[in-house]
């Protein structure tokens, strides 16, 4: 390269580094637009940090409500349950009773569910009735129920018109 071609590039350089404008500090945003999206977002933050805690409560109450509402109680006869494979469906009533005493199940409420699925009743309502009493009908198909917390054990009985049974003693006649 030639030492004169060196020169003027060197001077074009230099004049175009003195029409540059020169200033101390670097660039920067303006300062009223940075306070503004600072200040919108130091805004925003207690209403995120609520919206956070509202949904975190929500969850958990959502969680315990359901809880609360739903119990199930294991059927009796389940397996791990205390007469697990027992098949009292297959039983009477007054059989089952005596075979819920002889294995320590003193407290039994008896729901004995009757009448006609099929039928209404002036009303309009399909003519059934639900009752719980201390006593063991003398017929009906026995459907194993449940162990409650207070160790009394709730047994369904179906004596509706139609019923079927449930288990091994599906289909066979009301006992």
């Amino acid at each position: 390269m030639n030492p004169h071609d060196e020169t003027e590039l060197t001077s074009r350089l230099a004049a175009l580094e003195g029409r540059v404008p020169v200033s101390a500090s670097p660039p920067a945003l303006r300062p009223r637009a940075r306070r503004r999206r600072f200040a919108f977002s130091m805004a925003m933050a207690p209403a995120l940090v609520l919206a956070l805690v509202a949904t975190v409560a929500a969850g958990v109450a959502g969680a315990v409500v359901v809880s609360n509402m739903v119990r199930g109680y294991e059927g009796i006869e389940n397996p791990g349950q205390p007469l697990a494979g027992a098949n009292m469906e297959c039983m009477s009533p007054p059989v089952a009773a005596r075979f819920l005493a002889d294995h320590g199940f003193t407290v039994v409420i008896w729901q004995v569910e009757a009448g006609d699925p099929n039928s209404k009743t002036n009303d309009g309502l399909i003519a059934t009735t639900s009752v719980q009493q201390k006593t063991p009908p003398a017929h009906g198909y026995v459907v194993p129920g449940g162990l409650q917390d207070d160790g009394s054990v709730i047994m369904v009985v179906d004596q509706r018109v139609g019923a079927t049974g449930t288990g091994d003693c599906l289909g066979d006649p009301m006992p």
